[in-house]
């Protein structure tokens, strides 16, 4: 047998099933690195040129760039990719004109999604669709699968916040989304569109309350966080706001990584996060010694302990005792800056904190060298949401559904009554032809019978219809069939 042959047939065979391409080998192109589209997924291959790597799908594809827009393009991938494609395609602020007021560049300019553990973010997206379809969809049935696009708008001021979150909702349910705008740019020139959504219809009606709340407080915790943040830059501070433990339950790590687009601290997340001890714990332990001694066995030198006073003197034992934060609460401004004057005389290590009835009416006032946080309740408990909208791409409809200011009242003398008269006509012609036919059946001998609640066989009756018009359009006024 030759051998030879077979093996140069089989290779043949194999070239011919990859098509003209499976002729060509090329290699591995530098330029791809920086090519629109290829460059946030592609990856080389250790010790094979010939091959490139989807850092997202997890897969290889040949060294060729048809293959390579090719893939970026199919579903899979656009799936496999979800958020990080979306921000990828994100355009930056300078192709955007956004206008505002504001001249803040500070937290919001970081890469502030790395700080979500996706694990988190994806377990809360599950729990938050669930708890909105927690059995059928009915209005789903209606739509179905159709694959369409729909838009977000952003119909009043604000930042926009919560994108990680509204990536994940419609990852979960398999659709795209391509912001228009990166996370943190303010929204002050409005109504404007934010994103689109690619899938399919009934998932992105199921995501698109869960996406349109998430946005909504989000952007107001941000938009809110960004004004405390403007007036500490107007003014020179350079200390922290901070936010508080004041969170909606169930959606604080939504609220907290807000404050943090919108330039402010968190504070604690939880309880876990610092060793904070208030009037109540002072008060149950006897004194502030003994509470910072407790807390220091268990917390250890690796958790810093705050201490909540009302006075120099409480502030004092703290700080003696070895607390790192002294909160000075519910003092007024000159009474807390003078507070905090003598504290930093005494101890200059010492970070004080200023926190109680804090709002943007009265923070600057609060603004003082010798002051390094202050922290507000109303960046998470007191802020206006957001408005934003997501409306389904459909030809002759506005997605900005503008407000309705008039209305075309109508009459029963308005209606054309000959349109009414002509469905009604041909609903009881198509009827009356169903009865004549039932009719000619059983003058024939082919009457049908049914069981009575007894048994007895009864004889079918066909109804006599009589379809009447103001204007006779039957003729004879009256006009049935038996």
């Amino acid at each position: 047998m030759n051998t030879g042959y077979h093996k140069q047939r089989s290779s043949a065979r194999s070239l011919s099933k990859m098509g003209k391409w499976g002729k060509y080998k090329k290699k591995y192109n530098t330029k791809w690195e920086d090519q629109p589209g290829i460059k946030d997924w592609i990856a080389r291959v250790p010790n094979d040129d010939t091959k490139v790597m989807c850092r997202y799908c997890h897969c290889r594809l040949r060294a060729h760039n048809h293959d390579l827009q090719r893939h970026a393009k199919t579903s899979k991938h656009r799936s496999c990719a979800g958020p990080k494609a979306s921000m990828a395609n994100a355009p930056t602020f300078e192709q955007h004109s956004v206008s505002g007021p504001s001249t803040y560049s500070g937290m919001s300019s970081f890469n502030i999604p790395s700080v979500l553990h996706p694990t988190a973010v994806q377990e809360a997206v599950k729990r938050w669709l669930l708890e909105d379809t927690p059995s059928f969809d009915y209005a789903g049935f209606v739509v179905g699968d159709l694959e369409e696009t729909a838009v977000i708008i952003c119909k009043s001021p604000g930042v926009l916040a919560g994108v990680p979150f509204v990536e994940a909702v419609f990852h979960e349910l398999d659709c795209w989304v391509q912001w228009k705008y990166r996370e943190g740019a303010e929204l002050y020139d409005t109504p404007c569109e934010v994103a689109t959504v690619s899938g399919r219809a009934r998932r992105i009606l199921l995501g698109e309350r869960i996406a349109l709340n998430i946005l909504a407080r989000a952007s107001g915790v941000a938009n809110k966080a960004r004004q405390f943040a403007q007036m500490a830059t107007d003014h020179h501070w350079h200390g922290e706001i901070a936010g508080s433990r004041k969170t909606t339950p169930g959606f604080r790590m939504v609220e907290k990584y807000a404050l943090m687009v919108g330039g402010v601290s968190t504070h604690r997340y939880d309880l876990s996060s610092m060793i904070m001890l208030k009037d109540n714990h002072i008060w149950t332990a006897g004194s502030i010694t003994k509470a910072v001694n407790d807390a220091r066995r268990v917390g250890g030198f690796s958790t810093k302990i705050e201490v909540e006073c009302r006075s120099v003197p409480e502030a004092t034992e703290a700080a003696l005792a070895g607390a790192e934060i002294v909160m000075l609460d519910n003092f007024d401004a000159q009474a807390a800056k003078e507070a905090a004057s003598n504290l930093k005389d005494l101890f200059p290590q010492l970070i004080i904190e200023v926190s109680g009835g804090v709002t943007e009416h009265n923070i600057a006032q609060l603004f003082s060298p010798f002051i390094n946080v202050i922290s507000s309740s109303t960046l998470t408990q007191g802020y206006p949401v957001v408005d934003y909208s997501l409306k389904i791409l459909k030809e002759g409809h506005d997605p900005r559904n503008p407000t309705v200011t008039s209305i075309q009242r109508l009459s029963m003398e308005s209606m054309d009554p000959t349109h009414t008269l002509n469905h009604s006509v041909t609903d009881a012609v198509s009827v009356m032809n169903i009865l004549s036919r039932e009719a000619s059946a059983s003058r024939d001998g082919n009457q049908s019978l049914v069981q009575g609640d007894r048994g007895q066989d009864l004889e079918t009756t066909t109804v006599t219809i009589i379809t009447t018009t103001e204007d006779n359009v039957l003729d004879g006024g009256e006009q049935g069939h038996n």
